[in-house]
């Protein structure tokens, strides 16, 4: 056969490789009828999936065999003839022209199946995920099956990955082939490196080593190429030459521009140092508060802000204006909040304390024996470190110097729904404020009396309730308020309750618990009598 049938004989075993996957396919089906296991229909999803499995498997070759008239060499007296068939010149007339518009549209297969798989993973995939569509998530499982959710669109980059390494060996020049191929490869290795797309764990550490020693394979053997462009090569290495220069450049403004705009303007405006089992909900409500203020209220809460831990005493040694300690009882005692101090001490924060009524100062014993207090405070030796009661909105108004137009605390006289807490209690309290701050903003627009209120001291319950939130916090029980709210909350007929509860430490009462509070109350009465 002459070049250009040969050509399309090669191209036409492409389609028939799939027509005979589709009769195998046929075939299997009827089969499976006559023994009577087989289902109805022709099964599409399963041949759609065998197909895209083939194609997957065999895109690079068939991409390359179509792209055959393309590849030209050159020959010592000027004339390119089709790398795969010598006998043809590279003229783009007679045979050449002919194979070009064959293999032209024959390209059109792998590019039509690279626009529906972009479709399928794209556009379709997230609708029939939220469907459940487990038909056709079956059908297109060979695109996505080898990675892991939420790395499906890697099939598709890799699939275009295969396109432009084919598509290199086209490029003019021996040094623009070497440096666009080393580019793909490159980008492929950091991106498997940096995202980890397979399911199997191995498989990225396969994927690394194969393109690893294929950019090896590259690098030595182009040390082999005799290339007489050498204006080529030189226009390259000027073009890399100055993207490093221009990137050196521009990292030390960036630094720069990083750390004045650091010291005039941090990121966080305060950094709210605090023991999460004693202070979490103040530290929440004390956030809310701020940030309503003023938008630049910027704050800190690691549990919203800390994504690695390792950063952490860079955000308050870096990226803090105002260091807030929330003095709870216990918090010197806590290491990670030692370390925040000290950072903020040796980095000259401005540092605020917001002292609990019963936090106590360390004393002189206290510092002499403070490493067998705390015993792991010795892991801080890794990051450089060695060894009156306010309302919110007092602290708002001091920390930031403004003062809100509404009180927190608003208290509306016949509220339909009523938050009870033990305010006797700091994280109660705070709770019960949180829990205003996040249900309010779902109601506005409604009318006032039907917005919840956070029921204060010496006050009863309203008789308009018909809802009551219990903050259930330890303790709680033992408070003589919180008892006849409940005890109130009982008495009206249609008021419904909702416990949450605060604290992990809580308890509802026990048979045992009452027959102490008995005797707890007959003891108080001997002692007032004495």
């Amino acid at each position: 056969m002459d070049p250009v049938m040969k050509f399309s004989t090669r191209t036409l075993m492409v389609l028939l490789l799939f027509a005979v996957a589709s009769c195998v396919h046929f075939l299997f089906l009827a089969w499976k009828r006559s023994k009577g296991e087989g289902g109805k229909g022709l099964q599409i999803s399963l041949l759609a999936r065998t197909a895209g499995t083939l194609f997957m498997v065999f895109f690079i070759s068939l991409c390359s065999s179509l792209l055959a008239p393309f590849r030209c060499n050159i020959h010592p007296n000027g004339r390119w003839t089709v790398q795969a068939y010598h006998g043809v010149y590279c003229d783009g007339v007679g045979p050449h022209q002919v194979m070009a518009v064959v293999g032209g549209l024959a390209c059109l297969l792998p590019l039509g199946f690279l626009a529906i798989c972009m479709w399928v993973i794209i556009i379709e995939l997230p609708k029939r995920l939220q469907q459940a569509d487990v038909k056709f998530l079956r059908a297109c499982s060979f695109l996505f099956m080898r990675f892991r959710p939420g790395a499906e669109i890697f099939s598709v980059l890799f699939l275009i990955r295969n396109a432009l390494v084919v598509l290199c060996p086209l490029l003019p020049g021996s040094s623009a082939k070497v440096v666009s191929m080393n580019l793909i490869l490159y980008g492929s290795l950091a991106m498997t490196a940096y995202s980890k797309p397979w399911r199997a764990n191995v498989c990225n550490f396969l994927d690394m080593m194969l393109v690893t020693g294929m950019l090896v394979i590259l690098d030595m053997g182009s040390l082999f190429i005799q290339d007489n462009d050498g204006g080529t090569t030189m226009v390259i290495c000027l073009i890399f030459s100055a993207m490093m220069l221009l990137s050196i450049i521009g990292a030390v403004f960036y630094g720069v521009a990083k750390h004045f705009m650091q010291k005039y303007r941090k990121p966080f405006r305060y950094f709210l140092c605090h023991q999460k089992i004693a202070a979490g909900s103040m530290a929440r409500l004390l956030k809310m508060e701020l940030q309503k203020r003023n938008s630049k209220f910027t704050t800190f809460v690691d549990c919203d802000d800390l994504n690695d831990l390792t950063r952490l005493f860079s955000y308050v040694g870096q990226d803090t204006e105002t260091f807030v300690i929330m003095g709870s009882p216990d918090i010197l005692t806590r290491k990670w909040c030692v370390g925040e101090m000290c950072t903020a001490r040796s980095h000259k924060v401005k540092t605020v304390l917001l002292a609990w009524p019963d936090f106590v100062k360390p004393d002189k014993n206290f510092i002499e024996n403070y490493d067998s207090i705390v015993p792991d405070i010795t892991e801080l030796a890794n990051y450089n470190i060695g060894l009156q009661e306010e309302s919110i909105e007092h602290i708002c108004g001091n920390l930031t110097g403004t003062q809100r137009t509404r009180s927190i605390a608003d208290t509306r006289e016949s509220p339909d729904c009523i938050i009870v807490s033990d305010l006797d209690n700091m994280e109660a309290a705070a709770t019960a404020y949180v829990l205003l701050g996040l249900i309010v903003p779902k109601l506005v627009g409604g009318q006032k009396n039907n917005m919840p209120a956070v029921l204060q001291k010496d006050r009863s319950v309203p008789n308009s309730a018909c809802s009551a939130l219990v903050i259930c916090s330890e303790g709680c029980f033992k408070q003589f308020q919180f008892g006849d709210w409940l005890m109130q909350v009982a008495k009206l007929p249609d008021c419904c309750v909702l416990p949450i509860i605060a604290e992990d430490g809580f308890r509802f009462p026990s048979p045992s618990y009452y027959e102490e509070r008995k005797v707890e109350r007959m003891l108080e009465r001997r002692l007032n009598a004495d």
